[in-house]
């Protein structure tokens, strides 16, 4: 198997162009920008106003080569910093990605996996654009609350439904499952999905405030301030219970404030996520 030499420098940010240029021309075969350790990135959130925060003011600059250069030309390329050496073996890139997709096991009936994975009775969801593999600790809380709740003939309404792995577990469980999401390349993954699981159901793109009907289930994997939002919605079209989840938990109060005199069933704090199980009837 093929060895890489892979080079890791920490610059200034001025520094990382020059130095770029000065390693591709000793014979690197790729390049990537990386955080130093230690670093805290700021990231402007969709709720956030005003300037983009400002990128950290030092890179952790990786390179890979064939064959080590000499050293003297790799102090000339990079400055004169200290570097770090390490040798990587080669990977099938094209295959390797999948080993981090594991199966997630909701309990005996509910499995999440991806078409590689081979599990029998499991809803299948093929990695993708859409978000939602069942791995993120906001959809396993999701998931975990339809499995509790969902009851065969009962509506179940995925508001944001993503890859619409929520509606899709709601259906393997028996219920009548619905999903929208303004994002049309969701709703199609989620058709996708659904046709390849072999599930009846629907997906779409209609306004949330333009949804009829009453639905026992009601589940929101969304931002807390999406969530907010569309609380008067949300409230009208749920007859049963509400999960929500998706919710930073320093800003869990937004929820819990949008809803106010409904019963709250439970409520799951972990990793700086939050969700909630309410109670409608």
């Amino acid at each position: 198997m093929r060895t890489w030499q892979a080079l890791a420098v920490r610059l200034p940010r001025p520094l990382v162009a020059p130095v770029s240029k000065a390693l591709l021309a000793l014979g690197a075969t790729g390049l990537m920008e990386d955080v130093p350790p230690g670093t805290v990135v700021k990231y402007k959130q969709p709720w956030d106003t005003g300037r983009r925060p400002r990128p950290p003011s030092e890179v952790l600059l990786r390179a890979w080569f064939a064959e080590r250069p000499a050293e003297a030309a790799v102090a000339v390329a990079t400055a004169g910093r200290s570097v770090e050496w390490e040798e990587q073996p080669d990977e099938d890139w094209n295959e390797g990605w999948k080993v981090h997709f594991k199966p997630v096991q909701i309990s005996d009936r509910l499995v999440i996996a991806a078409p590689w994975h081979g599990v029998e009775g499991a809803v299948v969801i093929e990695p993708g654009n859409a978000f939602g593999t069942g791995e993120h600790r906001t959809t396993r809380s999701c998931l975990a609350a339809i499995d509790r709740l969902a009851v065969p003939g009962l509506g179940c309404l995925d508001v944001g439904c993503g890859s619409g792995i929520l509606a899709l577990a709601a259906a393997r469980l028996g219920m009548v499952a619905h999903g929208i999401d303004t994002d049309p390349d969701a709703v199609t993954a989620a058709r996708a999905a659904a046709e390849h699981n072999h599930l009846d159901v629907t997906f779409d793109s209609t306004p949330l405030a333009d949804v009829r009907g009453s639905w026992p289930l009601v589940v929101a994997n969304l931002y807390a301030e999406v969530i907010a939002a569309l609380a008067p919605d949300l409230r009208r079209l749920a007859t049963g219970h509400l999960v929500f989840a998706g919710i930073l938990s320093d800003r869990a109060s937004l929820v819990e404030a949008a809803m106010e005199g409904l019963t709250l069933e439970s409520r799951d704090d972990g990793e700086g996520w939050t969700s909630f199980v309410y109670r409608v009837a």
